[in-house]
């Protein structure tokens, strides 16, 4: 039996339109691109410290990420005062990038695909084994990852150009759950932005964290309240990719 445990993860709400002309130059294109500027500038801060680092010179590479999260944290609030969405971007490739943790997501189908929202994956074989060989690798991971090269110098053929696809550990999985929608927002459907993370299933969905007090479990998100819980590894549940993208 699953256990369900509720969540206190906050999670950013969906952003209405707003006509504010004291905002108008704001759009969400534009903020979204300055966050993303901002990511090159946690990057260039990064690289500066660590060359500091290897000339045995003083340096502070913390205050980078101080700095990256004050200047995410001013963006979100000015697209907040101007009604505009400043988080997701859709790529247009099946995946869609969170510019607030710069992960990039893979977007569910109805096609019947390897990425239908209705497949459900192990992630092992036999409970209660641990190890994992479930369908969520052997099956889903391994066709998104699955790529060729001719020369054995350049590797094509991924989903969407890349290589690295994972599940999502269980904090990543909970930080896209969205409490103004479906169910968790009076309607119905799953607690979860379908323009942007595609079709949904209002039902568990795995992540990469094995829960601590039975390792045969996993923690899980239910996108039908918004909530946590742990359930045996062998079970079937729907899954979601995620890679570092930013």
């Amino acid at each position: 039996m699953k256990t369900v445990i509720p969540t206190l993860v906050l999670v950013t709400a969906t952003l209405v339109a707003c006509t504010s002309p004291a905002h108008a130059a704001l759009t969400t294109p534009v903020c979204l691109a300055k966050k993303l500027n901002e990511w090159g500038n946690l990057r260039k801060c990064h690289a500066a410290e660590n060359a500091k680092v290897l000339q045995a010179r003083p340096a502070d590479p913390a205050k980078c990420q101080t700095k990256f999260d004050l200047k995410l944290a001013a963006l979100s609030q000015q697209a907040a005062a101007a009604g505009i969405r400043c988080r997701y971007g859709v790529n247009g490739d099946g995946t869609a990038t969170d510019y607030d943790t710069g992960l990039v997501w893979e977007q569910k189908t109805d096609d019947g695909s390897v990425h239908d929202k209705d497949n459900a994956y192990s992630l092992t074989m036999v409970e209660p084994d641990t190890t994992v060989n479930g369908t969520a690798f052997t099956a889903f991971l391994a066709t998104l990852n699955n790529g060729l090269s001719l020369d054995g110098t350049a590797t094509s053929g991924c989903f969407a150009g890349h290589c690295d696809w994972r599940l999502p550990a269980i904090e990543e999985l909970a930080g896209i759950v969205d409490l103004t929608q479906g169910n968790c927002g009076g309607g119905s459907g799953p607690c979860i932005d379908q323009v942007v993370f595609g079709p949904t299933v209002a039902s568990f969905s795995w992540s990469a964290t094995t829960f601590a007090s039975a390792p045969a479990g996993t923690w899980l998100v239910d996108f039908q309240d918004g909530g946590m819980g742990g359930y045996g590894k062998v079970h079937q549940e729907q899954v979601r990719a995620v890679r570092s993208g930013l």
